[in-house]
Formats: C-alpha cells, sequence, structure tokens
C-alpha cells in the first residue's frame, strides 16, 4: 500500500513539475515576445493572462513616466477607453434584471427632452441607433471643447440635434454619443452617477477595488503618463477632460483589475444567464458590424480559429487597451498600454498571446529559416486566387515581395513549419507541396483564422499588370468627384497626362491605366474601374 502510494506521488509530481515547465515557458515566450515590441526606456504596457480564473501572467513593460525615469508596475492604473462601453452594458442588464427598464424601452421614457426619443436602449447598445457620434462630429476631437469639464446634461447637449446619420436599426455604426445616453440613462434610473453604479452594484462585489471613472485633478496612485507617437520619439499624449467620454470610456484601472472583470463577467458572477445570453448575442444590422465581427452589448462577437471569442479594444488619448475572452478555455487576455500610436497593435498583441498560451503560436513567433537567394526563388512565381485575381512572389534586394493583384506589397519570410510569415503581420501562407517538393499552392491566413484563402500556382514568372497610354481625351471622360459613402469622396483629375486621385482626408496618388476604364497603383495598392457609357 506504501509503494502504491508513493508511486502515485511520484506520478503526480511528475505531471505537476510537466505543468510547471509548460507555463513557465509560455511566461518565458510572451516575456520575450512584448519586450521586442516595449522597450524599457519608451511607454509601455502591462499584460495579464489568466486561464479558470488562475493569473497565468501578469507582467509590466515599458515606462509609466518617461520625464521621471519610473518604470510600469502591474500595479498600476491606466485609462480603459472603449472597454468601459461592456461594464456600461452590464449595468443597464442588471437594472433591467430589477425591473427598471426593458431593452425596448425608448430614449423618451428617461430623457423627454432628448429629440430622437423613439431610439431603444437596445439600439444604443449595439450602436444601431442612427444618432451622431460627437466624436465624429467634424473638428470636435480637435477643439478646444474636448478639454472642458462637462456634465452629463452638458454632454449630451453637444449633439442633441446634429441630424441623424439613419433611421434606428437600419445600419450598424460604433457611435460613442449612444454610450453618454446609456450613462444619462443609468443616472436617470438610479439617481446617481453612472459610475457610482457601476462601481458599487457590478465591481466591488467582486472584489475590484481600484476600477472607476476618476476625475482628472484627483491624485490617484498609480496612475501612468499617456503618451502618442512612435515608440522611439513619444510626446505626452494632449489633454482630454475625462468628463467628455463619460460611459463610453472614463473608467481607469489596472490590467488585473479587467480580469477579474473578464472571469466574473463571463463565468456568470454578475448577470443572470438570460442577460449574459442577450449581452452575447448580435442582432439585426450589429450581426455583421465590422470585419466578419457581430456585436453584442458592450461586446464584440467572433471566432478565433472556429472558436467562440467575446472582446473589445479601446484608444483614447494616450492609451491602447484590448480585453478578450474565449469561453471555452476560459482564458482571458488583458492589454493596456500608456501609448497610442504607430507600430502595434493592442489586438494583434492579444491574439499573438492567445496563440502562446494554447501552444498555437503565430508565423511571427516561429523561429526565422536562414534563406539564401536559392531558397527565396523557389517560391516566385504567379499564383491564381480566381478568375480575376492573382497573386505574385518575387525576389527583390534579398526579400520576398508578396503582392496580390490591386493590393500593395507586403515582405514576406520563411519560418518554421513550411510557412511564409508577413512582416509585421499576423497573416501568413501555409506552403503546399507535391511529392517532389515543389512548391504548388499557398493558402493565406489571417490572423482571426477561418477559412485559408487558396492561390495554386500557375507559373514561375511574374505576370506583371502592364500599363497602357491612355488619350487625355479618354482621361476627361473620367474627371469629376465620386462619392463612396456619405462623407467620403473621390476626386479625380489630370496630372502631367496622368489620372490622379484623391480620397477625403488623403493625399493624392497618380494612377496607371490597364484600359480606358481600369486604374491602379500597385504602391498603395489601388485598383479603380470606371463606368461609363458607350460613345
Amino acid at each position: 500500500m506504501i509503494r502504491m502510494q508513493t508511486a502515485t506521488l511520484a506520478v503526480l509530481m511528475l505531471c505537476l513539475s510537466g505543468l510547471v515547465t509548460a507555463q513557465s515557458e509560455f511566461e518565458q515566450r510572451a516575456a520575450e515576445m512584448l519586450n521586442s515590441i516595449f522597450p524599457d526606456d519608451a511607454p509601455g504596457a502591462v499584460a495579464v493572462v489568466s486561464r479558470d480564473g488562475e493569473v497565468i501572467f501578469n507582467q509590466a513593460f515599458g515606462m509609466a513616466n518617461i520625464g521621471l525615469d519610473v518604470p510600469l508596475e502591474t500595479t498600476h492604473v491606466f485609462r480603459l477607453a472603449s472597454v468601459t462601453k461592456q461594464y456600461a452594458a452590464a449595468a443597464i442588464l442588471a437594472l433591467i434584471e430589477d425591473g427598471e427598464l426593458a431593452l425596448d424601452d425608448p430614449i423618451s421614457k428617461f430623457l423627454p427632452e432628448f429629440p430622437v426619443g423613439e431610439v431603444t436602449i437596445h439600439q444604443l447598445l449595439n450602436h444601431t441607433s442612427g444618432i451622431k457620434s460627437y466624436t465624429a462630429i467634424d473638428g470636435y476631437m480637435t477643439s478646444e471643447a474636448i478639454r472642458a469639464d462637462v456634465s452629463t446634461d452638458e454632454l449630451v447637449a453637444m449633439f442633441a440635434d446634429e441630424p441623424v446619420d439613419f433611421e434606428p436599426g437600419e445600419q450598424f455604426r460604433y457611435n460613442n454619443s449612444g454610450y453618454v445616453l446609456i450613462g444619462a440613462i443609468i443616472e436617470a434610473v438610479t439617481e446617481q452617477p453612472w459610475n457610482t453604479f457601476i462601481r458599487e452594484r457590478l465591481l466591488l462585489p467582486q472584489g475590484i477595488e481600484t476600477t472607476d471613472a476618476y476625475a482628472d485633478q484627483a491624485v490617484l496612485a498609480g496612475r501612468v503618463q499617456g503618451y502618442a507617437g512612435p515608440a522611439e520619439n513619444p510626446i505626452r499624449a494632449p489633454f482630454l477632460s475625462m468628463t467628455q467620454p463619460h460611459a463610453g470610456g472614463s473608467l481607469m484601472g489596472t490590467a488585473l483589475d479587467v480580469d477579474r472583470w473578464n472571469w466574473a463577467l463571463h463565468t456568470g458572477r454578475v448577470l443572470s444567464s438570460d442577460s449574459y445570453l442577450q449581452m452575447i448575442t448580435p442582432d439585426g444590422a450589429a450581426t455583421q458590424a465590422r470585419n466578419g465581427q457581430g456585436y453584442g452589448y458592450g461586446i464584440g462577437v467572433s471566432e478565433w480559429f472556429g472558436r467562440p471569442v467575446y472582446n473589445h479594444g479601446g484608444g483614447i488619448f494616450g492609451f491602447s487597451t484590448y480585453a478578450l475572452w474565449l469561453p471555452a478555455e476560459a482564458l482571458s487576455v488583458v492589454v493596456l498600454s500608456n501609448r497610442i500610436g504607430p507600430g502595434w497593435s493592442p489586438e494583434n498583441l492579444s491574439l499573438r498571446l492567445i496563440g502562446l498560451a494554447m501552444n498555437q503560436p503565430y508565423p511571427a513567433d516561429l523561429e526565422p529559416v536562414a534563406a539564401n537567394a536559392d531558397v527565396l526563388a523557389e517560391f516566385e512565381g504567379t499564383y491564381r486566387i480566381d478568375e480575376q485575381t492573382v497573386r505574385t512572389l518575387r525576389v527583390d534586394n534579398g526579400q520576398l515581395i508578396s503582392q496580390r493583384q490591386g493590393s500593395q506589397e507586403f515582405v514576406v519570410y520563411p519560418v518554421a513549419d513550411d510557412r511564409l510569415a508577413f512582416e509585421d503581420s499576423l497573416t501568413s501562407y501555409t506552403v503546399e507541396r507535391n511529392e517532389s517538393g515543389d512548391v504548388v499552392a499557398l493558402a493565406l491566413q489571417t490572423g482571426w483564422g477561418g477559412a485559408p484563402e487558396r492561390a495554386a500556382k500557375i507559373s514561375s514568372d511574374i505576370q506583371l499588370r502592364e500599363s497602357v497610354n491612355v488619350s487625355e481625351q479618354n482621361l476627361q471622360r473620367l474627371l469629376g468627384q465620386y462619392e463612396l459613402q456619405p462623407d467620403f469622396v473621390l476626386t479625380v483629375s489630370i496630372q502631367n497626362g496622368q489620372l490622379q486621385v484623391q480620397a477625403t482626408g488623403q493625399g493624392p496618388i497618380i494612377m496607371q491605366a490597364e484600359s480606358n476604364t481600369r486604374f491602379f497603383n500597385n504602391q498603395v495598392g489601388a485598383d479603380i474601374e470606371f463606368s461609363v457609357p458607350e460613345v
């Protein structure tokens, strides 16, 4: 009997040893990845990963305050930006459970002075209200108005008389005004500030004590400085009164706070099962919100390589945030950064952390394969996607360049498992070979997964698009302004005998002609075809 217990203990210790080793390997790889993104002397981030409520990674990288030479710590407090929206949405659902309101209640029931009173709470929550988002009002975000402290009533008045973008329920359009109104309704029903209700009803019962909407003037231990611009040359973020984001983005907290919220919300500790199901179920126009994702109430609904995933990101002056939950694995990923700017994506970083935690690393986290010119040359050629579209791979100055017809050029490089990784991206190719080892196809895989786009190799030659000369008389027929969507216009002109296009808010682009009506620019990936009457 004693021998059996000893043997069992030995096996148990061996299993635990293996678990610790695997966990330590994940922590090491995650830390290496984050260190490569956030230098010690630049703005940084705190990342937390937990599984089944147990934290398996909680580390800080970079600086909390560059001028004072203060490194980031895991206990530091960040602006949560639009991750706030899921807290506000949960507060509304809690009030519905209390019998205080209903999803189909109109705004007019709680805010009788608001001019678009027929919009429902449901339409506010899932961004289908059509009410003008005040952050989209031309010039508002760069004006002095954004620096002013405002009351809820004053903030609502800023957009109340704006014309609607569309009829309620007709479209999905991400909308910060909608969540200001959500906050105003919480206040009207509870007779207390929206954030106080969230804190007292939803957070404190879960032991989440730091998260709140703090005044800019408040002395707050651990509040980090926000930055903008590139990591190598950051600037202090412009001032924004935190009364302005309101219930759409004013909460602050630690990364561990958000992880605890993720766990509590998604495991039935905050809402009833019926309320939670409503929160994560897209409806109507919100079923195809953007980039293939649906949108519930304050939560994006998508899939990661076939697994359901719930997520929300945020960006606000000086801060980038992301919170993600994989329900089947009870896996939570939270990334809070004190820099908003180029060079990284909080979404991509969160997905890379999922990949490492699930032992399904992205090509960006695999070992690059040493490749000379001969190795790269075997990938060169033209690959057919469909009857109208091809992509080409070619070697240029020691780099492998991928270009889809009508798109821009990207650098790709070989990594382990016979894959080609896109530089600075989670997109990759899986290489298909025949029995002789020759490359016969490439399968394009995006960062979220889904069905890969296969392109069969049809030639080892590079079939480049050829430009033709088009007479100025034919070009003249194409001149004018084309409204591609509301407030987004393409202006077409002629410069030095060539067609030039310029979209609203963008620089001019010279186009090459493929025919009298089809034009392209490979450098920026522009591809335009005009429909003109026969003459």
